[in-house]
């Protein structure tokens, strides 16, 4: 698979490099990772009896075809997890990711070295969750867990943001949904050739958008998630999928806008927002364009779905650039 190189312009919807947090957890390969795995364990079991396997509306999902001066691409927007009755999808899809002249994902789906990254990321050497937030909020953590000491002593060697991220994904779990099944993943598997597959990103831009966050803006991130009770945040998961499953980006876009407000910090929200959404779809479209230059494609773009809708999305700065858009 072949990557971009990184543009001058900084990065990051939550990226789909954290889906190695859950790949790592299930395959340790150190001790840290023992604990994550620790952890993930622990979270599926809780989750696992409040919410059984959906069967979820007719799958349509975000795609698009963007067209300028016989150029064609197609655009999907995905989720970075997904399970076994989300394939095959539409044959319009996966006819357009056969026939596209090259497919650009958001990052290297093969990357070995991705599992390794994140983990080495999410983990500190010592224990640093508890000494990161209040005693309040430690106990709020440890109530919402059961006071299960197993998860969190492997909670203890995370910071705030990869707790927020391995409790979300295990939320994801109990929905049936995984990062193995991933949207991006199926894409790729698609696709077959490697050098038919680009990544616009680089895994470590987008542990670098983690990394990077501000000790409130983490909290903040584990802060929203100890707010909602166990099955608001299965309700709000569940509508995602759905709107997904729907396939209208704006939808999707208007339903985050609606969810940040109820749930998040404003100040939080928008600067999550400019750094994870705004900035990198300029970056995924300039990087796309000086990458598929004037030449008639096919060519097909799966990025996050929460990328594409919105004032500042993908298909709004495609249409900047002189596309039109369909919905396919």
């Amino acid at each position: 698979m072949r990557r971009v190189p990184p543009a001058a312009r900084g990065p990051a919807q939550i990226p789909a490099a954290p889906e190695a947090a859950v790949r790592s957890a299930r395959h340790p390969q150190s001790g840290q990772d023992v604990s994550m795995r620790r952890a993930f364990a622990f979270l599926l079991l809780l989750c696992s009896g409040l919410l059984q396997a959906q069967a979820f509306a007719e799958l349509r999902a975000p795609f698009y075809k963007a067209e300028r001066d016989g150029q064609l691409v197609y655009v999907l927007g995905t989720l970075h997890v997904g399970r076994a009755d989300f394939y095959p999808l539409r044959p319009a899809i996966e006819s357009a990711v056969t026939q596209s002249a090259r497919v650009y994902l958001e990052i290297d789906q093969d990357d070995a070295d991705v599992e390794q990254k994140m983990s080495q990321a999410m983990l500190c050497q010592r224990p640093c969750l508890k000494q990161a937030l209040s005693e309040s909020e430690w106990n709020a953590l440890a109530q919402r867990l059961g006071n299960q000491e197993a998860a969190l002593r492997a909670l203890e060697r995370m910071r705030p943001w990869a707790a927020a991220v391995v409790l979300t994904l295990g939320d994801f779990a109990a929905l049936g949904l995984n990062a193995q099944q991933g949207v991006d993943r199926r894409i790729s598997q698609l696709a077959g050739d490697a050098d038919k597959t680009v990544g616009l990103e680089s895994a470590e831009e987008q542990i670098r958008l983690f990394t990077d966050m501000t000790p409130a803006e983490q909290k903040e991130m584990l802060a929203q998630w100890l707010s909602m009770s166990t099955r608001e945040r299965m309700r709000l998961n569940q509508q995602l999928v759905e709107l997904w499953k729907g396939g209208d980006a704006d939808a999707m876009h208007a339903w985050y806008k609606e969810m940040e407000k109820r749930h998040g910090s404003p100040s939080v929200a928008e600067s999550f927002e400019r750094k994870f959404l705004a900035a990198r779809n300029r970056t995924l479209v300039e990087r796309l364009l000086a990458q598929t230059g004037g030449a008639s494609g096919p060519f097909f773009l799966a990025v996050g779905a929460l990328h594409l809708g919105g004032p500042e999305g993908v298909l709004a700065l495609l249409k900047q650039q002189g596309f039109q858009i369909q919905a396919e």
